[in-house]
């Protein structure tokens, strides 16, 4: 039984995935819509925009995890201000 944590870029690129899945979900959701003919009329276009809208969103959550799954697109920041030891350290000598 493999028990290793997964790593960062792991839990990243599962969760991209999940994503472009529900992204393409969305996309065999607006062609079933629109090949039915229910897209016709205001409830139609109703339901065409929010399936749009929701595949517009996925595929920016998506690309934004699949790129943060990189270290080299990472941005570190400071979790605290105070100094630690190493820079009290720093300043003695």
């Amino acid at each position: 039984m493999d028990t290793d944590p997964i790593d960062d870029k792991g839990r990243l690129l599962f969760g991209a995935g999940f994503v472009f899945g529900a992204g393409f979900i969305l996309l065999v959701l607006g062609l079933v819509v629109a090949t039915t003919g229910s897209g016709v009329g205001a409830l139609g276009i109703d339901v065409a925009v929010l399936i749009a809208a929701s595949v517009l969103v996925t595929a920016v959550v998506g690309a934004a995890l699949f790129l943060l799954a990189f270290p080299e697109n990472r941005v570190e920041v400071p979790v605290s201000l105070a100094p630690g030891p190493e820079d009290i350290d720093e300043e003695r000598s």
